[in-house]
């Protein structure tokens, strides 16, 4: 036992001493830094290093960095929280989601909820290395079990390769505007995916993007078949060009081939889904810009907000012979976004999604819906924003029921 002691209490002497020495040979500097005061420029280049969409983080508040700044690593985040007044009783205080709504006379009332599950820590490293500039970043959110963290974006960038998980390529974030409600449009493309992909700048305005992204499917299996792995990856596809006043307008375009079982013969099938999108931000003036986004194609509701997890992307073409096929579905979301003065501004938002194709679904299942919502949002401080939102979303199903909801959203959020 004591053998064992001495042990360990070297192995720390061993442990300590390196590093000390470490820390001898290469000092590491920390700064605080913020947009208002950005003296070593740090805050300008950990915002440029990627770009950001409303819902990720900004620049790291704190810095650590060595004597010749090659390297950057910030840690930084922000504590959220949001309280919701809820009409109509959906279940998720976080996210407004219209596929959730039931039909009126179904609802289960008006309740309250608070919650801080949208908060947010991030690591974030910017290197200047001898082959080139290095991005590494990690972000998580408390919506987990019990508050738990939950991963949400983790990847490398490196000479226009991205690899890990972040946004799809298929969607443009930053057309999407900003919304209390994590959910924000119901026909909006939010989603995070593991991916390899490769970005190439032809000019400094026009770019395009090429990946392979690990997606999950959600289908509704019939009689004679159910859901296996995954045998191809999704390919999606965009060209972005900038304009000369900060705007920009995205095109893409996405390949499915998704796997599932016809057990009828005992045969591993592939259904082919695709999709193309369009999507910008137009500066109208010096206050105001219009935010749009369209989406239509077969056999990608994984990919749009309200219908993601219905389980749309193959439905049974029929009762029986053990076929499922990839359905029409389509959406678009505009919105006006309008400055007042550089701490306060509003979103006047306007979405739809609808289900085109119907087959064997059920005459209760989801057809289309429709979301809006009204903004306003004060930056208080440098770190500190406070808002308030109205929400209002309608459901209708094939038959043609329906049922509508209501939403008051108030947040109040602190970076660090």
């Amino acid at each position: 036992m004591k053998m064992k002691k001495k042990a360990a209490s070297i192995l720390f002497a061993i442990l300590t001493s390196s590093i000390y020495v470490q820390t001898q040979a290469q000092k590491v500097n920390v700064v605080s830094v913020s947009q208002e005061r950005d003296t070593h420029n740090f805050y300008t280049m950990m915002k440029e290093a990627f770009p950001l969409a409303f819902k990720d983080p900004a620049a790291p508040r704190f810095i650590f960095f060595d004597d010749n700044k090659n390297f950057l690593f910030g840690i930084g985040g922000y504590v959220q929280m949001n309280a919701a007044y809820d009409f109509n009783g959906l279940p998720d205080y976080n996210s407004f989601i219209t596929s959730q709504i039931t039909p009126n006379g179904e609802q289960s009332g008006t309740s309250y909820g608070m919650t801080l599950e949208q908060s947010t820590l991030f690591f974030k490293l910017l290197g200047n290395t001898k082959a080139g500039k290095l991005v590494s970043y990690i972000e998580m959110q408390f919506e987990g079990p019990d508050n738990t963290p939950k991963l949400q974006q983790a990847f490398v960038q490196f000479k226009g390769l991205t690899i890990g998980k972040a946004w799809s390529t298929f969607g443009d974030m930053t057309s999407v505007p900003a919304t209390i409600d994590q959910e924000g449009p119901g026909s909006a493309i939010e989603i995070r995916q593991p991916m390899i992909r490769y970005t190439y700048l032809f000019t400094k305005r026009f770019k395009a993007s090429l990946a392979l992204e690990y997606a999950t499917p959600s289908y509704t299996t019939g009689n004679h078949t159910k859901s296996i792995r995954q045998k191809v990856p999704d390919i999606p596809f965009n060209i972005r060009y900038t304009l000369k006043n900060n705007g920009h307008l995205q095109a893409g375009a996405i390949l499915r081939n998704i796997s599932y079982k016809n057990t009828a013969t005992d045969k591993d099938k592939i259904c082919t889904g695709w999709g193309i999108t369009g999507s910008g931000t137009i500066p109208l003036n010096k206050n105001n810009s219009l935010m749009f986004q369209g989406v239509y194609g077969q056999g990608i509701a994984r990919y749009i907000q309200d219908i993601s997890a219905l389980g749309y992307d193959l439905i049974p073409e029929n009762n029986t012979e053990g076929k499922l096929i990839a359905p029409t579905m389509w959406g678009a979301f505009g919105a006006i976004q309008h400055n007042w003065n550089p701490r306060l501004s509003s979103s006047l938002i306007y979405s739809h999604t609808r289900m085109q194709t119907r087959k064997t679904l059920a005459a209760t299942d989801y057809k289309y819906a429709q979301y809006a919502a009204a903004n306003l949002l004060w930056k208080f401080t440098e770190y500190g924003t406070t808002g308030i939102e109205y929400e209002y979303g309608r459901r209708n199903n094939f038959d043609k029921q329906y049922g509508n909801a209501n939403r008051i959203n108030v947040m109040i959020q602190y970076r660090f």
